[in-house]
């Protein structure tokens, strides 16, 4: 007790002032529990998904070419459209090369055009899937396919006489 009547007699201003100033600060953050709240509400969100949807002419492409000879070519047409309501990668494939003898495929050279630019230049069976771009809702594009027999024996007897083969192709799109 006489340590704390020592203290607080030499220094009874400076312990006052320190007290009122912790008392303020106290009383600064007690009291200013005021808050300002304010709310608004967004009703009636609606969230749906899109659709990527495509189709192709009518009856797609479908030409039968029989009894080729070297140096004959033949050509069809497929117009392809997004009609799904947003962007979508679009995609061709070979999806099937059956029925094929004496490596028939392989000899047939395949030139697949836009309209503007060749977008395949090789062999029929050689045609892995091939990336179209992305098209926007109601984009189409008509590609047409040209298949021609070469004449790489001039003269000889061509060892593809009688070949066959049948092709599928797969069109496929994907969210980007």
């Amino acid at each position: 007790m006489k340590r704390f009547r020592v203290l607080f007699g030499q220094r009874r201003l400076q312990v006052l002032v320190a007290l009122a100033a912790t008392l303020l600060a106290v009383s600064v953050v007690v009291g200013s529990g005021a808050n300002f709240t304010a709310t608004s509400a967004n009703a009636s969100n609606i969230f749906s998904a899109g659709t990527l949807s495509m189709s192709n002419t009518p009856t797609g492409m479908s030409f039968n070419v029989t009894k080729m000879i070297p140096g004959q070519s033949a050509s069809g047409s497929v117009v392809i459209k997004n009609t799904g309501d947003v962007s979508g990668t679009f995609y061709l494939e070979a999806v099937g090369i059956t029925g094929e003898t004496k490596a028939f495929g392989s000899e047939l050279r395949l030139v697949i055009n836009d309209g503007t630019t060749d977008i395949y230049t090789g062999t029929l069976s050689g045609l892995a899937q091939h990336n179209l771009g992305v098209w926007a809702p109601a984009a189409q594009k008509t590609y047409t396919f040209t298949v021609s027999f070469p004449n790489t024996t001039a003269g000889a007897e061509n060892p593809y006489m009688g070949g066959t083969v049948t092709a599928a192709f797969n069109w496929t799109a994907v969210t980007p």
